[in-house]
C-alpha cells in the first residue's frame, strides 16, 4: 500500500497558465488617473521571504535535520515522493509564518519560498493535506520520547554558552488546557477547567524563554501528573551538561506534591513552589493577619506583610520552610502560602515566585501565537506528536531571536511575522543559481540584511 504522496507533480508555468486561463482579468476604477487592472500572472510569488534567515539559522545548528532523523517512517522507500525531512520542514515553517492546519498544506504546496525552506526542488509540489495527516499518524511512543529528548539537547547545545555565563538554569513549570470538540482518543471532561480537554505538561527555561519538555496527557490528569519523570529526564542530563550549575524550579499550588519536594532535595535543587492553604498554616499566620487587620482599621491604608515558619506534615520526612503573604485591605484579608528551601527573606521568596508571570507569558505565545492547541487527530500519539512539532517550531524561533539584536530578542512571533517573516517576493530560478527579488518598499530591509548576515552559510 502507497502511504507516501501520489499526486503527480505539476510544473508551476502549468498552473499558472491553468489559472490565467480559469481567472479573469480584474478591473477596479476607484483611481481618479487611470483604470487598475489586476490578474494572477505575476510568476512565483511569495509572501513568506523573511523565513531565509530562520532557515539558515536552522542549517547551521541542523535542528530540523535532528528532529527528522529521530523519526521512524514505516512507508516503502521506492514509493515515497516527500521523505520525512521534508514534511517535517513543510509541517515546521508553516507553523512559524502562521500556517498551523494541515489543511493548510493543500493551499500552500505550490508555494515557491516554502518548498526551498523544506529542501523540495523548486516546482515540485510540497505534500498534501493527507499526505501529512498520513505522516502525522505515523510516529510510535518511543519516537515521541526521542523528540522530547531532542529538545533539551537543543537546548543543551545551542544555550550552552549563556546558560554557563549566567551560571544558573531556571525551570518554570505549569499545565495548560487544550480544549477539544471531536472524538479525540483520551479527551475527557475535567471539573476544574469545566470542558473536554486534554492537559499538556510544559517545563520552560525562564532566562532563554527555550521549551524543554512537552507532554500531552489526557484530560482528567492533574496539574502535577507525570511530573517527577519527566523531571527524572532533564535533571540528570542538566546536571551532566553544566556540572556545578545552580538549577531552580517553580511551580505553583497544583505541583505540591511531597514527592517532588523529595526528589528536588535529592538532586539539590532549589524550589519555590504554591501550597494550598489548610487550617495549621492559617493558624500559625493569625497573629500577622490580625495585626494587620488592626492597623488598616487605624489608618485606611491596604496592609501588606511577609513572613515564614517551620513545618512538618505527617507525610514528610523532614520540617520544612513555609512562607506566607498576609494582606488586608477593604475587601478582606488575603493569604497565600509558599514551601520552599530557598534562603533569604519571605518577601524575597515571594518576588522569585510571583515571577511566574513570564511563564504564563510563554504558554500563552506557544499556544495563540503557534497555535500548539490544534490537536484535532482522532489518535492520542498522533495529537502528542503534534504537541511536539508546534514545540520545535517554537523552539526553533525561540533560539533564532536570542540571536537577534536588542530589541527583537523579547519580541513575539507576531511581531517577527509582520517586521521579519512576512515579505513580499519574487522567485526566479536561472540555469546558475535561484534569484529572490525581495520588495523593494519593505520598511524593514536594514533588520533583514542584519539577520541575513549573521547566517549567511556559503
Amino acid at each position: 500500500m502507497n502511504t507516501g504522496s501520489c499526486t503527480p507533480s505539476i510544473p508551476f508555468r502549468s498552473i499558472h497558465r491553468l489559472i490565467q486561463n480559469v481567472l479573469p482579468q480584474l478591473t477596479f476604477s476607484f483611481h481618479r488617473q487611470q483604470a487598475i487592472h489586476a490578474d494572477f500572472s505575476g510568476g512565483q510569488i511569495t509572501s513568506d521571504a523573511g523565513l531565509l534567515p530562520l532557515r539558515a539559522f536552522d542549517q547551521r545548528h541542523q535542528l530540523s535535520s535532528e528532529f527528522a532523523q529521530l523519526l521512524s517512517d514505516p512507508r516503502q522507500d521506492d514509493r515515497v515522493q516527500h521523505d520525512s525531512r521534508t514534511l517535517l520542514r513543510q509541517r515546521l515553517y508553516q507553523i512559524v509564518a502562521g500556517y498551523e492546519d494541515a489543511n493548510d498544506a493543500n493551499r500552500l504546496r505550490h508555494d515557491p519560498l516554502l518548498q526551498l525552506v523544506a529542501d523540495q526542488d523548486l516546482g515540485h509540489a510540497l505534500g498534501s493535506q493527507p499526505t501529512l495527516s498520513r505522516w502525522e499518524n505515523s510516529p510510535r511512543a518511543r519516537d515521541l520520547v526521542r523528540l522530547n529528548d531532542a529538545l533539551l539537547e537543543q537546548f543543551v547545545r545551542v544555550c550552552g554558552e549563556s546558560v554557563r555565563q549566567r551560571d544558573e538554569i531556571l525551570l518554570d513549570l505549569d499545565s495548560t488546557d487544550d480544549p477539544t470538540y471531536g472524538q479525540q482518543q483520551l479527551s475527557f471532561f475535567n471539573g476544574a477547567y469545566h470542558q473536554h480537554m486534554y492537559h499538556p505538561m510544559l517545563i520552560f527555561e525562564r532566562h532563554t524563554g527555550s521549551l524543554l519538555a512537552a507532554r500531552l496527557r489526557p484530560g482528567t490528569a492533574s496539574s502535577h501528573a507525570r511530573i517527577v519523570p519527566m523531571l527524572l529526564r532533564l535533571i540528570p542530563r542538566l546536571q551532566a551538561a553544566f556540572p556545578g550549575v545552580k538549577i531552580q524550579l517553580r511551580g505553583d499550588a497544583g505541583f505540591a506534591l511531597p514527592l517532588l519536594y523529595e526528589f528536588c532535595e535529592f538532586f539539590e535543587l532549589e524550589y519555590a513552589f504554591g501550597i494550598p492553604a489548610n487550617c495549621v498554616f492559617q493558624k500559625r499566620a493569625e497573629p500577622r493577619q490580625k495585626q494587620l487587620k488592626r492597623r488598616y482599621r487605624r489608618t485606611q491604608v491596604p496592609q501588606r506583610s511577609f513572613s515564614s515558619f517551620r513545618h512538618r506534615a505527617r507525610s514528610w520526612s523532614h520540617q520544612r520552610r513555609i512562607c506566607f503573604k498576609a494582606e488586608h485591605t477593604a475587601t478582606g484579608t488575603n493569604l497565600r502560602f509558599l514551601i520552599t528551601n530557598l534562603p533569604g527573606r519571605a518577601s524575597q521568596i515571594f518576588a522569585f515566585y510571583n515571577d511566574r508571570g513570564e511563564c504564563e507569558n510563554r504558554i500563552e505565545e506557544f499556544k495563540n501565537g503557534f497555535r500548539a492547541d490544534r490537536l484535532s487527530c482522532h489518535r492520542f500519539l498522533a495529537n502528542a506528536f503534534r504537541l511536539l512539532l508546534h514545540a520545535a517550531a517554537y523552539n526553533l524561533v525561540n533560539f533564532f531571536r536570542q540571536q537577534l539584536p536588542q530589541p527583537w530578542r523579547s519580541a513575539q512571533i507576531e511581531t517577527l511575522r509582520a517586521q521579519l517573516f512576512k515579505i513580499g517576493a519574487r522567485v526566479r530560478q536561472t540555469a546558475r543559481c535561484i534569484r529572490i527579488h525581495l520588495a523593494t518598499g519593505w520598511p524593514f530591509q536594514s533588520l533583514f540584511h542584519q539577520v541575513a548576515r549573521a547566517f549567511h552559510t556559503g
